[in-house]
């Protein structure tokens, strides 16, 4: 399969309506956008964290932050056949982090199966 440059734009839409939802702590559009047996992974604090989309979004009032920055940007898209991976910076919690998004058409539409990330400063 090859690169599916037709599809960019739906997969950066997609990652921007996670980083607002993230930012917002919208538990109804981040059911939407990820896939219900997404998983999210990443290490903090150099312990590995691995949770289920509801173990996530039940943190995920937590990340309000209150004042700003509010603040998000895509880094990078890859989309080959079926799937993409979006990166993503954003400001949650009251840090940065980098996410991966990986992607897959599921139902005819992109969805986020995985979420990995890491926290920089």
């Amino acid at each position: 399969m090859s690169n599916r440059t037709d599809q960019t734009d739906t997969v950066i839409a997609l990652a921007l309506d996670y980083c607002k939802a993230m930012l917002d702590a919208d538990e109804t559009e981040l059911r939407r956008v990820f896939h219900p047996k997404a998983s999210v992974i990443g290490n903090e604090g150099g312990a590995l964290d691995f949770a289920s989309l509801d173990e996530f979004i039940a943190v995920t009032p937590d990340a309000r932050t209150g004042k700003g920055p509010f603040d998000y940007s895509v880094n990078g898209v890859n989309l080959v056949g079926d799937m993409a991976v979006v990166t993503v910076s954003n400001y949650s919690f009251g840090a940065w982090y980098t996410d991966y998004l990986s992607m897959l058409i599921c139902g005819g539409e992109w969805r986020i199966v995985a979420k990995t990330f890491s926290i920089h400063n």
